[in-house]
Order: C-alpha cells, then sequence, then structure tokens
C-alpha cells in the first residue's frame, strides 16, 4: 500500500469562516474553510413516492447541483459528486458497488486490495436517480438503507473518480514527530477537519484536493447535518 508521510505539516493558524449553501466560489481569506449546513431529515423508505427522492431537500441543491454558468468558466469541468465509503461498516458493499451501476474503485491495491478489500475504503461516483446514490440517505433497519451506518463522507469536486482516488491514496498513512505511522481513517467523522485544523496552509493543501469540498456528518439536537469544509488558497484561488 502507498504510504506518504505528513510528519513535515508543520502547526498553524487556521482562517475559518462561514460559507452559504451550494457556494461556487471560495471564500477570500486563505486555509482552512468550515461551514454547518441545514439540518434535515434522512429520507424514509418512500414505497409511495413517485419518482422517489435521492436525497433530502435541504442538502439535495448542495450535494447534486451544478453552480450557475456565469460563475465557472466555460471549459470548467462538472461539479461531481462522490463518497468515501468503509466496507467495514457496510455488509458486502464490494458486491453492492458491483452491482450499482456506479463508478467505484477500492482505496487499496495490490496485496492490501486482496486481503482487506472487504473491509477497505472505497470511492463511488454518486448520481442522482441512482438507488445506491439514495440508500445511502435513506434511515431504517434493511440492509440496503445506509444512512444510520454512518458509512463515511461526501465530496464534491471537478475531478474524476480516479483523480480523487489517487490523492486519498497519499493520505492513507501518516506519521507522527516521532517516526510511528498510523492509518488515517479519514473519512470517519470530522477526521480530515481535525487533523487539517492543526496545519498550514500548505499542509492543508496536501490533506483537500484543490477543487473539493468534504461533507461531514454530525447528529445535533435539531436533527442530523453535514458540516462543509475546504481548503482556500487566498484571493487568487481558482473557483472550485
Amino acid at each position: 500500500m502507498q504510504s506518504n508521510s505528513l510528519d513535515n505539516i508543520p502547526t498553524g493558524g487556521v482562517s475559518a469562516g462561514p460559507a452559504s449553501a451550494n457556494s461556487a466560489l471560495p471564500n477570500p481569506s486563505a486555509g482552512l474553510q468550515i461551514a454547518p449546513l441545514e439540518p434535515f431529515k434522512p429520507l424514509d423508505a418512500q414505497f409511495a413516492a413517485d419518482p422517489p427522492k435521492t436525497a433530502p431537500d435541504p442538502i439535495f441543491d448542495e450535494l447534486f447541483g451544478q453552480p450557475a454558468r456565469d460563475t465557472t468558466p466555460k471549459d470548467a469541468p462538472p461539479l461531481n459528486t462522490f463518497a468515501i465509503l468503509d466496507a467495514a461498516k457496510v455488509t458486502n458493499l464490494p458486491e453492492l458497488l458491483q452491482t450499482s451501476g456506479l463508478e467505484h474503485h477500492c482505496l487499496f491495491k495490490g496485496d492490501a486490495f486482496e486481503e482487506l478489500s472487504h473491509v477497505a475504503p472505497w470511492i463511488v461516483k454518486l448520481e442522482p436517480d441512482n438507488r445506491f446514490s439514495r440508500n445511502l440517505f435513506t434511515e431504517g433497519r434493511a440492509p440496503w438503507q445506509l444512512w444510520d451506518k454512518s458509512p463515511g463522507c461526501f465530496l464534491r469536486a471537478r475531478a474524476t473518480c480516479e483523480e480523487i482516488r489517487k490523492h486519498f491514496r497519499k493520505i492513507l498513512r501518516v506519521q507522527d514527530d516521532t517516526g510511528k505511522w498510523y492509518f488515517f481513517r479519514f473519512w470517519e467523522g470530522t477526521a480530515l477537519q481535525t487533523v487539517a485544523s492543526t496545519a498550514d496552509l500548505q499542509g492543508q493543501q496536501r490533506l483537500y484536493h484543490p477543487t473539493m469540498a468534504v461533507y461531514a456528518r454530525q447528529s445535533t439536537p435539531d436533527g442530523d447535518m453535514l458540516i462543509k469544509s475546504w481548503v482556500n488558497a487566498g484571493p487568487e484561488a481558482p473557483k472550485s
């Protein structure tokens, strides 16, 4: 398995601030940006819904919408939606992905893939009106209702599935100041935000793909919510 040392990421200040939902333009300030989204209720089984929803209304545009054309360059690639999912939390995840009709890849390669793919992290490119995409936002006890399993995090990026996979393979293992290596479960909760908040701008940019926003799940008394985070290079940062 490919490894990459993050022991050279120095501690530094973090610029964190609010952002509007569906923000297409980066905040002028540099560094890690964090924006809690509106609380929502997960989908139910939607037996009588025609057509069924892909995601709860308060987060659908944020996760599946496209920014207005006048806010992005004409040659900008589409803003894609991904999920990083933990096969250790979802029974038969590789098989579910295989039959989903969605592009997907395991983050492990070689011997690690052969031995651990059934408990490994996987990336999948989500599409609206797809059953598997819908199941990720559906609560319930049925094996296919995945929301309550907290299987991972969501991403949006102007990048391909393979490009995001390559990015995250670089940070699957991290090294502390003593030289000890750790398996970095960056898709769990706000783990990526927490580590990024202790890094300087250069370190944060190593953790976050330059066009990527990460959406981590968090439960509150008002319902479930997604915490959006991304990293700005500064006023000259490209549109995301």
